[in-house]
């Protein structure tokens, strides 16, 4: 019975030093985002110092460029969300009903191009850039257009998300679409209709996903000249002079909708894990 106490004395010790240190640079984050000036918080006495102020969240968002970066993040990461739903959802669905030729090959080319990351990531990411300025140089509209940038994201996030949610799928009765089937339904009713509404859940997860994938992402951004919210204060940051408190300000105003969404939608992130991944 002590040593179980003591167990638990530990580990809550544990976790409590771990959120210590993982919150221990966003609390002086937060202080340089409040501090007058342009000042990099190193120490507390630096607040006594300098004073407090809000004025660096309303130079944010007082700020056209950061408002009309705002819209545009919000049109490419909502372009994704549709994107990503019409594509993964009947892709998804086609390998949990479905037996065809080379089925489980292809299950496992996108579990291997899921994970794949490092130097070859980074020659995709530059073979991708050099293709898409042929394209321009061809006349297709690429370069500053947020659309492109979505399309881009969405086939990033196929092979993972299709794999997490054809394991849903999987734990999905077959007489839901079997019952519309003989109905008369179609597939694309069926998979839209039917199959989407049951898997609240997995749907959740593919707009969790895509909106974060396309609101934090800036490297694409930044080559195809689309200012997203993330490519502006990246910008912000790459300059001679560098405003460390508008600087700070702007990064959590950023991380904000990110935080919020996923505190709101963890319970179906969990609820997806359980029964989708938990089979993978």
């Amino acid at each position: 019975m002590i040593g179980r106490y003591l167990g638990r004395i530990v580990l809550t010790v544990l976790g409590a030093l771990i959120v210590f240190i993982l919150l221990y640079p966003v609390f002086y984050i937060v202080l340089s985002s409040l501090v007058r000036g342009q000042v990099l918080i190193t120490s507390i006495e630096d607040v006594w110092s300098f004073g407090m102020s809000l004025e660096h969240y309303v130079n944010a968002v007082s700020d056209p460029e950061f408002f009309s970066s705002t819209l545009t993040s919000v049109t490419v990461a909502v372009a994704n969300i549709l994107l990503a739903v019409l594509v993964i959802t009947p892709a998804a669905y086609a390998f949990s009903r479905f037996g065809f030729k080379g089925k489980s090959s292809l299950l496992m080319l996108y579990l291997v191009l899921s994970q794949v990351g490092g130097g070859f990531g980074i020659a995709a990411v530059i073979a991708l850039y050099v293709f898409l300025l042929r394209l321009n140089a061809m006349g297709v509209p690429v370069v500053g257009n947020p659309f492109v940038l979505a399309v881009i994201y969405t086939a990033s996030a196929v092979p993972f998300q299709t794999w997490l949610i054809k394991n849903y799928f999987d734990s999905l009765p077959k007489s839901l679409d079997e019952a519309a089937f003989i109905d008369g339904a179609g597939w694309a009713r069926i998979v839209f209709n039917i199959i989407l509404p049951a898997s609240k859940p997995a749907m959740i997860i593919i707009a969790l996903f895509a909106f974060m994938g396309a609101w934090g992402e800036f490297i694409l951004a930044s080559f195809l000249g689309v200012k997203t919210l993330a490519a502006y204060i990246y910008q912000t940051a790459t300059g001679q002079t560098i405003y460390w408190s508008d600087f700070a300000a702007r990064t959590l105003l950023f991380a904000l909708p990110v935080a919020i969404v996923y505190v709101f939608a963890q319970r179906y992130i969990g609820e997806a894990m359980r029964y989708g991944a938990g089979k993978m």
